[in-house]
């Protein structure tokens, strides 16, 4: 990724303006802000994340990606799973995304109100997959995978998924495959 003056300064700014957001501001922008670092990501990196995971699954009459825990889950993945390209990747785009709400609307992100952000994140998704050759829209479309993955196989989101335990063994033969659909699981 080619660093310029403009990505530069709003990163400068993202790292300045999310820890300094007055509390009554928090909440009148319906905004959960994680006030400690995570695993992996810096405390305004997880709060982006779970915002931009909240906006794509909002909570409704089922669970949304803050209550299957969707951006935790994502930290975890990237200290116990992330190559070091995917955590490079992913943490460069969180930046450049901070830089280009900045530079359309010349505030934080995270100071902008809720439908805004909501706006600005769906017009993303649009040109994301209009435009998938560059780094950034990649790495979105790579996040936003990963964020309907974490969220739908959750049990909040998905109280009869079931992790098949045991790993993989092959072809089977028809015994076998008669056993298993007599106990009704692997």
């Amino acid at each position: 990724m080619e660093i310029n003056r403009r990505i530069f300064l709003g990163s400068m700014f993202y790292m300045v303006s999310a820890s300094v957001i007055p509390s009554g501001l928090k909440s009148a922008l319906k905004l959960k802000v994680f006030k400690a670092d995570a695993k992996f990501f810096n405390a305004t990196q997880i709060t982006l994340l779970n915002d931009i995971a909240d906006i794509m699954i909002p909570a409704t009459d089922s669970a949304g990606a803050s209550d299957s825990h969707t951006a935790q889950v994502l930290d975890e993945l990237m200290v116990s799973w992330a190559t070091l390209d995917t955590q490079t990747q992913f943490s460069q785009f969180l930046s450049e995304f901070q830089s280009r709400a900045y530079t359309v609307y010349k505030k934080s992100y995270l100071n902008l109100s809720k439908a805004i952000r909501g706006d600005f994140l769906l017009e993303l998704d649009n040109k994301a997959f209009e435009n998938s050759e560059t780094e950034f829209f990649t790495a979105y479309k790579r996040i936003k995978e990963l964020i309907f993955h974490i969220h739908y196989s959750s049990p909040e989101a998905n109280p009869h998924f079931f992790l098949i335990p045991g790993g993989y063994k092959g072809a089977l033969n028809r015994d076998e495959l008669a056993e298993i659909n007599k106990r009704k699981y692997l």
